[in-house]
């Protein structure tokens, strides 16, 4: 398989991965005009009418409510995904333009997978009678204290400009489902509830970005900080922000240095020339094995936009692609939106918590493997380099050095408000199988969780109701040379934040059900709902594995 090109090159698909985590949640930051106007759409030969009123709370976050003119009595409130507090001058493939700024407290009223799509999904709520809501938070990066705050104002702020309100449903999607779940457990003002892809805790979240981010560091780059950023001792003290710029760099080298290993030689590829503490011994096992063997021990999908971790090209390469080299790539365009969300995320906190949150210096990453080992041993060459790459990452290794937290640091960060499973309304869930920011087991943790508090009596049953949405079992394609093409467009079930509208809209309708009954829908009417798309199920037995850091 040597010189088996892979179309456009998976730094193209890295590129496309890693631009799509930057291009969440960025919207216009111009200043929102105070008061209320009338406006409204085109919907064919009709005008839909509403009035959009903007403004911003005692604590500078800005919202906005779109108030259609025949309103059914209920008002849509939409928390957005996390956005990045730091800011990037121009880089390659995270911020080509150099033009990102940080969006402060700039709302938006809708999830979608884009700025249009967004509008579309907001013009067919208001078209059939649903407000619509959003705040914004002053502060960026991990701010769910600051938005459930701002959420609680806006509620306020819009019942007092709009009596008529007599129904609030809560949706988001990322971090903004986590702020959704936990504005409905901490506030009785919320009557139904709906998270898309909900993240899980700091903690949890940090800990997973940083176990590939430490991973990546130890394996092929010793050079890269990762944490510990320096923190600022005097104004304009820039020395942290520098080495967070220097090791984005470093990262981009690194996956840049990967790919082009796995192009020329699928089966065989070299290590990256910046792997220097990596031993011969180490060297001498395919790169493609170590990338597989960080996702399998962090908790990664082995399933991605492009890979379906199974499927190999037509005739005798089919069977070894599949087994061994599929898993790696899908794990490797995955690993590159979880770098992202490491190095940048991981800036951001240290700098709101005055240090080093990630601790994995008790970690024992060679019991993570478990039967993986077994499942992936082709793709990870057998057991003998299995186990010379857990020797190699073993906490007593010299030059794998573990990382130890500052306490103070961990307890900020385990004090940012969280949900704790005591649902008190309808709630539904929505998870991607294969999402490789906010995997399903965080999903499956608020299940434990509520299912927890329904046995100590905080919590009554019947109030959570689990959608997932799962790619289809073969969906890699090869050209007429056996080489995998690049996914162009969103394969159902992987990659963050990228339901289709009509998935959104189904979601909507049982939100608005639910928000409306004060019950869930039934099973039976949930499964109808869904029918239309095989993606979407419904199974109560279905549970993904939690991730390392919640068990």
């Amino acid at each position: 398989m040597k010189n088996l090109k892979l179309k456009k090159g998976l730094t193209a698909l890295i590129s496309a991965a890693l631009v799509a985590t930057f291009a969440v949640a960025v919207p216009s930051s111009a200043n929102a005009a105070e008061g209320c106007s009338e406006t409204g759409f085109i919907d064919g030969a009709k005008f839909v009418a509403f009035q959009k009123c903007t403004g911003a709370d005692g604590n500078g976050s800005k919202y906005e409510i779109r108030m259609p003119e025949k309103f059914n009595g209920m008002m849509f409130l939409y928390s957005h995904g996390i956005r990045n507090q730091v800011l990037l001058p121009k880089i390659p493939v995270i911020n080509p333009d150099g033009v990102y700024s940080v969006p402060r407290s700039a709302p938006e009223v809708a999830p979608g997978r884009t700025a249009a799509d967004q509008e579309i999904i907001a013009q067919t709520l208001l078209k059939q009678g649903y407000a619509l809501a959003g705040a914004g938070v002053q502060v960026n990066g991990w701010s769910v204290p600051e938005a459930i705050e701002a959420n609680v104002n806006l509620i306020v702020y819009a019942k007092d400009i709009f009596p008529t309100i007599s129904k609030v449903v809560s949706w988001g999607d990322s971090l903004g489902g986590h702020i959704s779940q936990s504005l409905s457990e901490q506030y009785g003002i919320i009557d139904a509830a709906a998270n898309l892809h909900m993240a899980g805790t700091a903690a949890s979240q940090y800990s997973y970005a940083n176990d590939v981010l430490w991973m990546y560091k130890t394996l092929f780059d010793p050079t890269i900080k990762g944490n510990g950023y320096t923190q600022p001792e005097y104004a304009g003290d820039t020395r942290g922000y520098m080495e967070l710029i220097g090791d984005i760099g470093k990262l981009l080298t690194v996956l840049g240095a990967l790919s082009a290993a796995i192009s020329a030689n699928p089966l065989a590829p070299a290590w990256p020339a910046s792997a220097t503490n990596a031993p011969a011994s180490l060297k001498g096992i395919p790169v493609r094995s170590a990338i597989l063997l960080i996702g399998l021990l962090a908790g990664m999908p082995t399933q991605s936009n492009t890979y379906d971790a199974s499927s190999g090209p037509k005739g005798a390469l089919e069977t070894s692609f599949g087994l061994a080299i599929s898993p790696a790539l899908a794990v490797l365009e995955n690993t590159s939106t979880a770098l992202a969300l490491g190095v940048i995320g991981n800036y951001d906190a240290e700098m709101r918590c005055g240090g080093s949150i990630f601790d994995n210096s008790a970690t024992d990453y060679a019991s993570r493997l478990g039967d993986n080992g077994d499942i992936y041993a082709a793709g990870l060459s057998g057991k003998t380099a299995t186990a010379g790459m857990l020797a190699f990452l073993n906490k007593l290794n010299p030059v794998a050095p573990r990382v130890t937290a500052s306490a103070s640091a961990v307890a900020c960060i385990n004090n940012q408000a969280a949900y704790t499973g005591k649902i008190s309304v309808p709630t539904i869930t929505v998870s991607q199988t294969a999402d490789q920011i906010t995997p399903a087991g965080y999903i499956q943790k608020m299940k434990d969780l509520y299912e927890a508090s329904i046995s100590n009596g905080d919590a009554k049953p019947g109030l959570l109701l689990n959608i997932w949405n799962k790619p289809p079992d073969e969906y890699t394609e090869f050209d007429s040379a056996g080489s995998p093409k690049a996914a162009t467009g969103i394969t159902t079930g992987t990659s963050h934040a990228m339901y289709t509208n009509d998935q959104i809209m189904v979601i909507a309708k049982l939100l608005a059900s639910a928000g409306k009954s004060g019950k869930l829908p039934s099973i039976a009417a949930a499964k109808s709902a869904l029918k239309k798309d095989p993606s979407m199920f419904i199974d109560p037995n279905f549970k993904p594995a939690l991730m390392f850091q919640d068990r």
